[in-house]
């Protein structure tokens, strides 16, 4: 009877595994807390976790680094009756950035970030003059959400290639960055008009195959809890898989198939 909690480097996720949650357990809640247990939000995807033979998980990619995460799983009967509770910690911070994609975790890229722009918020209100008045008056409302650039460098091809799909997906983006770079601020971004060049003429001599990226990022809303990513999509099957037979030659459980990792192409769309 428990709950753990491990970090997974490839894809920069906290696992979260609960076992022997109850027998006649069907669905599991999972939690998080960044305050030692006073306030707790959902993880995504972890409201109604399926239970089989008492165990459940579910992956967490939008913890905040190096602050002590408390993580809680509630499983419930049929009837919505709570058979029981468990709670595990974990500090995790990152050794780098990291672009996440939550509505498609497998395109996660850790990014070298070269600059970064000023932050401003645009305006959303207006001056207006008055007729007979000194003074004009303000028509205003709330700013907008934080508006940076970065400047990110990559170092090959292949690193070239996933970023290029990264923001070929058009989600939301999830900017996290090590507790003690602050300069970085932790949240949810859409992309403007991404482009990406070579380097000078005297870089490229060493470095041939260096490209920068010039990323215009706003702060905008999370995504909704009912935006569940998964690391394996359909299109990974199909494209992974010429027959059913070769499917179930390769993976002995759904569970096996489930684990497996999409290439970064599978975002396109012919």
């Amino acid at each position: 009877m428990s709950l753990t909690a491990t970090y997974d480097a490839a894809l920069s996720r906290v696992r979260l595994s609960g076992t022997l949650l109850g027998a006649t357990a069907t669905y599991a809640r999972f939690e998080r807390s960044a305050d030692a247990g006073i306030t707790w939000v959902t993880v995504r995807g972890g409201s109604t976790v399926t239970v089989a033979s008492q165990n459940a998980r579910v992956d967490d990619y939008e913890w905040t680094p190096g602050v002590l995460t408390t993580y809680r799983v509630t499983s419930y009967d049929v009837t919505d009756v709570q058979q029981a509770q468990f709670t595990t910690t974990i500090t995790q911070d990152l050794p780098g950035v990291w672009l996440k994609v939550p509505a498609a975790p497998y395109l996660n890229r850790a990014v070298t970030v070269s600059t970064r722009t000023e932050i401003g918020r645009r305006s959303r209100g207006g001056v207006f003059d008055v007729v007979g008045r000194t003074f004009p008056v303000l028509v205003g409302d709330v700013r907008s959400g934080r508006e940076f650039g970065l400047r990110i460098r990559t170092e090959s091809p292949s690193d070239e290639r996933d970023l290029d799909y990264l923001f070929a997906s058009g989600e939301v983006l999830y900017l996290q960055a090590p507790a003690a770079m602050d300069q970085f601020p932790i949240g949810y971004y859409a992309a403007g008009d991404v482009k990406w060049t070579l380097p000078t003429e005297r870089e490229r001599r060493t470095f041939p195959q260096r490209r920068y990226w010039d990323v215009p990022l706003t702060e905008v809303a999370a995504p909704g809890p009912a935006v569940v990513g998964s690391t394996y999509t359909c299109a990974s099957v199909l494209a992974d898989y010429a027959t059913v037979t070769a499917l179930l030659a390769a993976n002995a459980t759904i569970a096996d198939l489930l684990e497996r990792v999409a290439s970064p192409s599978d975002v396109i769309v012919g």
